[in-house]
């Protein structure tokens, strides 16, 4: 059974609210999956792929709908899932601010719902490490460097619990970004990782309208307002502004990266939002080790053993 914080999942309306006309950290064909489901919602059954193939929406929407819920201890009560004195948060699917699930369901995970689990990990006397397992292609940018902001003020770097994240099998934009601010990145071979960069989706239904023998006629009091919606071609200071807002949520996603993890700014900047597999992940920075799961817990509960070796020695 599902526990929610509050309200189950948001209206695709909402959600359409957080993905178009916003900054989006996300891989190119997991916005256009997410793109095809809100226009079926919206009214229209296919649309035109990036590359020129048409899409069935509701074909995508439900390969996408596929839930996969985090492991929770259901008897402990606690948000999360517990193993030995490590909490393990599961980050998976496409990424979105205020959802109001604590855990991942419908293919989606709230920023809201890791920060409170987190949250309450950090505060549980019992855990000694957070463990963060990430498959994920990123999301939206909205509530990302808040999230981003929490954990890294809770690693072992400033004198917290220590954070790893591992790919399994994907972390790329606002998951990357997730998985940066820990004290390690680990994942298998085949891990892919990076697309350090931002989108934003805009949809013009113009074309659509004409055919369909359909007039939108937009009545604006102050000539900004409502520019850059659906229903009208995007003006030039309109694409300037859009175009404005990615740079700079690019910028400050690269700026993050270079100062939690061993690549420079510039670095960063020249990888112009690729994503990375394996071994190239490792020598960019991107990730830390090759490693299996087993081997990055091993780990992990090596480090928890040197830790509390420590404190007995200061004592």
């Amino acid at each position: 059974m599902m526990r929610t914080l509050g309200a189950g999942p948001r209206p695709f309306s909402r959600l359409a609210q957080q993905f178009f006309n916003e900054p989006l950290c996300i891989l190119p064909h997991k916005a256009e999956v997410i793109a095809c489901a809100l226009q079926q919602r919206l009214g229209i059954a296919k649309i035109d792929g990036i590359d020129g193939v048409t899409l069935d929406a509701r074909a995508m929407m439900d390969r996408a709908a596929t839930a996969a819920d985090a492991a929770r201890d259901y008897r402990s009560g606690k948000s999360f899932h517990e193993k030995d004195g490590i909490a393990v948060i599961h980050i998976d699917g496409t990424l979105v601010h205020k959802y109001g699930w604590l855990d991942p369901v419908s293919g989606m995970t709230g920023y809201d719902g890791i920060a409170k689990k987190h949250r309450e990990a950090m505060r549980d006397q019992d855990i000694e490490a957070i463990w963060f397992d990430i498959d994920s292609p990123g999301g939206s940018t909205a509530g990302l460097f808040a999230l981003c902001l929490q954990i890294a003020a809770a690693t072992k770097a400033e004198g917290g619990k220590p954070h790893y994240a591992y790919v399994n099998e994907q972390a790329c934009s606002a998951a990357y970004a997730i998985a940066s601010v820990c004290d390690k990145v680990f994942g298998p071979e085949d891990a892919c990782v990076g697309s350090i960069g931002c989108v934003i989706v805009h949809s013009d239904l113009t074309a659509a309208l004409d055919k369909a023998g359909a007039e939108v006629t937009i009545i604006r009091a102050g000539e900004r307002k409502y520019r850059g919606s659906a229903y009208e071609k995007l003006d030039k200071a309109t694409m300037a502004k859009l175009q404005s807002a990615v740079d700079d949520t690019r910028r400050r996603f690269a700026e993050m990266v270079s100062i939690m993890r061993p690549i420079t700014f510039e670095g960063v900047m020249a990888t112009e939002a690729d994503w990375f597999e394996g071994r190239e992940a490792v020598q960019l920075g991107l990730m830390d080790e090759i490693l299996s799961e087993q081997e990055a817990w091993d780990r992990l509960e090596e480090e928890i053993d040197q830790i509390k070796r420590e404190r007995r020695q200061q004592q």
